[in-house]
């Protein structure tokens, strides 16, 4: 069993890949109580770990805030969590840095967790990849129609097919707003000195 201690010291923005059974994944996440970090991904017998940076976190609040900003205007009903954990037992688990459910809000609204086999997947998923940890493809056990993919100022949305993963240029969710070219504004008046609540109001 890897200790977690050793986990924690690692420097922002490490990434690191160990072999690993099911079971010392799942002691290894139970182990770190209520933290969030480091963030886990487990497949094929290996964890991948990583420890956010502070760009990370900027990003991820970012693109979150903006989600939740149009959802409003909208006046439309939803769930968001950040962090979450998805697993599918004995095979893989997931970290998305945000989650949101969208057409079945109501079926996760007030639950404690949530158990793939019985609850329905976010319908967004939310990954900054600051160090390159994300790999879109392990999503498709999980069955998340809309995968957001975040480096730097390029917000890439990946829906889910019957070959797996494409990139599209909408949002299914949102197909009156080109979502990226929005993300981008936002990014841009933020480096121009605004803001992130001031850039996401004066964007959309």
């Amino acid at each position: 069993m890897i200790a977690i201690a050793p986990i924690k010291a690692l420097p922002d923005g490490s990434v690191a890949t160990i072999p690993m059974s099911w079971a010392e994944y799942q002691q290894l996440a139970a182990s770190r109580g209520a933290h969030s970090t480091p963030r886990l991904k487990y497949a094929n017998g290996y964890l991948t770990l990583k420890t956010p940076t502070f760009e990370h976190g900027q990003l991820d609040a970012i693109v979150a805030d903006l989600i939740v900003a149009i959802l409003n205007q909208q006046l439309r009903d939803y769930v968001r969590t950040t962090p979450v954990t998805l697993q599918i037992p004995e095979q893989a688990g997931i970290e998305p840095d945000h989650c949101f459910w969208l057409s079945n809000w109501a079926a996760v609204s007030g639950k404690s967790r949530i158990v793939l086999a019985t609850d329905p997947p976010p319908d967004i998923a939310v990954e900054v990849d600051v160090t390159n940890f994300t790999n879109i493809a392990d999503y498709e056990l999980f069955k998340v129609p809309e995968v957001w993919l975040i480096r730097g100022d390029v917000l890439a949305i990946f829906a889910l097919t019957l070959q797996g993963y494409s990139p599209t240029e909408s949002s299914q969710f949102f197909p009156d707003l080109a979502i990226p070219k929005l993300y981008q504004q936002v990014i841009a008046a933020v480096a121009e000195g605004a803001s992130p609540p001031r850039a996401i109001r004066s964007s959309i």
